[in-house]
């Protein structure tokens, strides 16, 4: 594929991103650079309402008069190559409009590189034809009906998404999906969600094997994809109407004029000025995150330029929580895992640990003040580590739950760098984390009683998940919450169309997977698997639908 392959192979793509999110701290990018010759708009009158609190978050419009003459035109801007931003531009190929895509990058592929399974429903034709491939390895189960689906969604969301945008999401998930099969796509993977009436797909190659399949097609149906073109403001009409963007194209500043614009950029993750405005606290991010992309707000704060408003910006996706330092699936990050017993600092137990969805230990952290809480284990725990199945599984979906041999020598490891916290006994154990002793000791104490007697009668943990912890050395893992990405950025409505202060959308302006709002309201459910990248792929896919209805509505 020219626009990858032009730079890497994908063998090389998807070694280096891994590589570089294995080992990179946040992007301390901030708002400097993110579109340098745009103004920055503190004017409020020209910015969403919420500007009024940051008023140098929003990239002010470029007015049509004052673009320039258009070095290109075309009937569908798409800002933004990853999943959702190629998604929609082959699409709209594919519709038969005339499609430019940019992206800042000098690849294509964003977040693809980290999705694993994304949400389908029995509706699509992979879980209607693909079930009996021997080749594919099927565990699914059929999902439930539209109405059972949008209420799991809406219950777990608090019913405050917007209605007609997890409606539409519904009613029309299967259509990108079938879309990638027709084009050549196949799963190695169908499964079922975690707690939801949901299924998911694994593509073969992952999310980076689907997005290949996005790609082809888009450049068979003529999209111009165009890379290392960073696209620095949004150009309105007299009326506030999108009819293109400003980009630098070849290194010059450019107009490139649109009928419409589709916003796909991937979110804030690596602005570290908007993370500390929006969502403090949070911790590092995980290994298999955004470290390595160009995702620092621009395409969100561009919205805003052009009167979008923000939509929920302190949420975002959250992973397993994480010992500070530790990769991911090693050892010690397996044991800091396990549901043995979660305390706080002051030593008071944080509720039933036997998880079975990620965001449930992200939320445990969240909750506490200072965004941290423990994990106690004993010597037996470790022995059972050594010898029998892990109860958390892997953080992936192809890892291993297979036992760990070696974990008493990688705990004492751990010791050693200060990684994890030992004592011979519970005093010294408290002492050594910074926990409470008194309070660690009344918390042990009950909970070994509850252990011993076979039952839960506080919190309900699930009887094989509880072992009292009393066989000494003890240890203690200090965990805080990682997270994936951001997840929201400005209001959308059911249509995929941007909205301004009045709820109104705003003429010519679509947006999309993380750069858009008003689909996760309460937090990302990983109950709800594949829900992220589900969502990127139907809102590309859906937004070319309307933005050809708009255009030839003109």
């Amino acid at each position: 594929m020219e626009a990858i392959n032009k730079h890497m192979s994908r063998r090389t793509f998807l070694t280096g991103a891994a590589l570089t999110g294995a080992t990179a701290a946040v992007s301390a990018t901030g708002l400097v650079g993110c579109a340098a010759k745009a103004s920055e708009a503190n004017d409020t009158s020209t910015t969403s309402a919420d500007t009024e609190q940051a008023p140098n978050i929003a990239i002010q419009a470029v007015k049509v008069g004052e673009a320039g003459e258009p070095v290109r035109e075309c009937d569908y801007l798409v800002i933004g190559g990853g999943n959702c931003g190629m998604m929609s531009a082959a699409h709209a190929g594919s519709l038969g409009l005339s499609t430019i895509l940019l992206e800042k990058s000098s690849v294509t592929g964003g977040s693809s590189v980290g999705t694993e399974v994304t949400m389908a429903f029995s509706d699509c034709k992979i879980l209607q034809e693909c079930v009996d491939d021997p080749n594919v390895v099927n565990v699914s189960r059929p999902s439930g009906s539209p109405a059972d689906i949008y209420t799991y969604f809406m219950m777990h969301n608090s019913w405050e998404s917007d209605a007609e945008l997890v409606s539409n999401y519904v009613l029309n998930n299967h259509r990108q999906h079938d879309f990638l099969y027709e084009h050549g796509a196949y799963p190695m993977m169908l499964l079922p969600s975690l707690d939801s009436p949901a299924c998911g797909i694994m593509y073969e190659g992952q999310g980076i094997g689907a997005f290949e399949i996005m790609q082809k097609a888009a450049e068979e149906y003529g999209v111009e994809i165009i890379t290392s073109a960073p696209a620095t403001a949004l150009v309105v009409d007299d009326e506030g109407a999108v009819v293109g963007a400003m980009a630098e194209i070849d290194k010059t500043e450019s107009y490139v004029k649109a009928k419409a614009v589709f916003v796909g950029t991937g979110g804030f993750s690596n602005n570290t000025e908007m993370i500390d405005r929006y969502i403090p606290g949070y911790g590092a991010m995980a290994w298999k995150n955004d470290a390595h992309l160009a995702h620092d707000g621009d395409g969100i704060r561009m919205m805003l330029g052009a009167g979008a408003v923000e939509s929920d910006l302190s949420l975002a996706q959250p992973s397993a929580s994480s010992v500070e330092g530790v990769t991911w699936d090693t050892p010690i990050d397996k044991a800091a895992r396990e549901p043995y017993l979660w305390v706080n600092s002051i030593g008071r137990r944080l509720g039933n640990e036997k998880w079975s969805v990620m965001d449930t230990m992200f939320k445990v952290g969240i909750k506490e003040n200072d965004h941290i809480y423990f994990n106690i284990i004993d010597s037996a725990a470790v022995e059972r580590m050594a010898t029998q199945p892990l109860m958390t599984n892997a953080r992936t979906v192809l890892g291993s739950p297979d036992p760990v041999p070696e974990m008493a020598d990688e705990l004492e490891k751990g010791v050693a760098d200060g990684s994890v916290f030992k004592g011979e006994t519970i005093e010294e154990l408290a002492e050594a984390a910074g926990i409470d002793v008194e309070g660690l000791k009344k918390t042990m104490s009950a909970y070994n009683e509850m252990a011993k007697a076979g039952e839960d009668t506080e919190f309900f943990k699930d009887p094989a998940a509880l072992f009292a912890v009393d066989q000494p050395p003890f240890y203690a893992f200090r965990l805080i919450p990682s997270w994936y990405s951001t997840l929201c950025g400005v209001k959308i409505n059911g249509k995929i169309q941007v909205v301004n202060a009045e709820g109104k959308p705003i003429p010519g302006l679509y947006a999309g997977g993380l750069d858009s709002g008003e689909f996760f309201k309460d937090n990302y459910n990983h109950g709800f698997s594949g829900g992220c990248s589900g969502y990127s792929y139907f809102t590309g896919f859906f937004a070319a639908d309307k933005a050809k209805e708009y255009i030839e509505g003109k």
